[in-house]
C-alpha cells in the first residue's frame, strides 16, 4: 500500500540496503587502489582498448554523475552536456583516475560474469538475458547519441515512451523514456542497436526483447503529459531492422515478449523474425 515506507520492516530493509550498497562501494575503492601492478593489469588494459566503443563515455558519465552528487547529466556544465571537444578533453584530464575506476569495476564484473557464464555452460545451461527496447533519460546511452533521440536542445525529452490505457490502467502507463529518432538510427544502419545487441550477446545466450511490439508501432506521449492518455501509435523500424541485425551479427536467439495491445502487425513481425 501507500503507506508501506512507514512500515518498520520497509525502514530496516532500506535500511540494510544502503548499508550494503556503501560497504560494496568502500570495497571497490580499496581493490581499485591495490589494483596497479597485478598480473591482471594487461589483461585490464585490453579490455580498456577492446570495449572503448561503450566503456569510454559510460565510465566518464559515471565519473561525473559521482562528482555532482548524482546530478543529471543535462544539469551539468552546457559545453559538457553538448560533449564539446575542449569539455570533453578537460574533464578527462581533471578526473583521469575516477574514469579508470568505472572502467576497472566493469572489467571486474566481465570477468565474474564470465565465470558465471563458463560454469553455467560446462552444466549444459543456457542464460537468458533481457534487453528492453528503450533506455534511461538519465544514462551515459541517452547524453553520448543524443542525435538518436528524441530529446530537444537543453537535453529534455520532446516525447517520451508508455502505453495506451487498457485492462492495467485506465489513464495507460508513462514510462518516461525519451523515444528513438528511428530515422537516425536508420541512417546509420542501426550501429548503436547492433552494438547493443553485440554486447548483450557476450553476457547471455538468448535475449527477450522487452516490449517487442514497440518494433511493430509504438505508443508516443508528448512530454508534457502527466499521463499517457494523449498519446498517438507511430511506426517502428519493422524487418527492416531485425534485417540489419542479422545481417551483421548472423542468427539471432531472440524471444519476444508479447505483453501489450498485440495486434496482427505485431504477430506477423514476430513470425517473421
Amino acid at each position: 500500500g501507500g503507506d508501506r515506507a512507514e512500515r518498520p520492516l520497509f525502514r530496516l530493509c532500506r535500511a540494510a540496503l544502503v548499508r550494503v550498497v556503501q560497504w560494496k562501494a568502500e570495497v571497490r575503492r580499496k581493490a581499485w587502489k591495490g589494483f596497479e601492478g597485478t598480473e591482471l593489469h594487461a589483461e585490464f588494459e585490453r579490455f580498456c582498448t577492446d570495449e572503448h566503443d561503450w566503456l569510454d563515455d559510460f565510465a566518464l558519465y559515471m565519473a561525473r554523475k559521482d562528482r555532482t552528487g548524482g546530478t543529471p547529466w543535462w544539469e551539468w556544465d552546457e559545453h559538457l552536456v553538448r560533449r564539446e571537444s575542449a569539455a570533453m578533453k578537460k574533464t578527462e584530464r581533471e578526473m583521469g583516475d575516477e574514469i579508470r575506476f568505472h572502467k576497472f569495476v566493469q572489467f571486474i564484473f566481465c570477468r565474474q560474469w564470465a565465470a558465471v557464464r563458463d560454469g553455467a555452460h560446462a552444466r549444459g545451461i543456457n542464460i537468458m538475458g533481457d534487453v528492453p527496447i528503450y533506455v534511461a533519460h538519465d544514462s551515459a546511452d541517452v547524453w553520448a547519441n543524443r542525435d538518436l533521440f528524441q530529446i530537444d536542445e537543453r537535453g529534455n525529452p520532446i516525447v517520451v515512451a508508455g502505453v495506451p490505457p487498457d485492462y492495467f490502467s485506465a489513464t495507460g502507463q508513462r514510462w518516461g523514456n525519451p523515444i528513438y529518432r528511428w530515422d537516425k538510427l536508420r541512417e546509420t544502419a542501426y550501429r548503436w542497436w547492433i552494438t547493443r545487441i553485440r554486447v548483450n550477446l557476450r553476457l547471455a545466450d538468448v535475449l527477450r526483447l522487452d516490449h517487442f511490439r514497440g518494433f511493430a508501432a509504438y505508443w508516443e506521449v508528448p512530454a508534457q503529459e502527466p499521463t499517457a492518455m494523449h498519446g498517438r501509435w507511430m511506426p517502428g523500424p519493422g524487418l527492416e531492422f531485425f534485417d540489419a541485425l542479422r545481417k551483421e551479427l548472423g542468427p539471432l536467439p531472440l524471444v519476444a515478449e508479447d505483453l501489450g495491445f498485440i495486434t496482427e502487425e505485431v504477430n506477423m513481425l514476430r513470425e517473421k523474425t
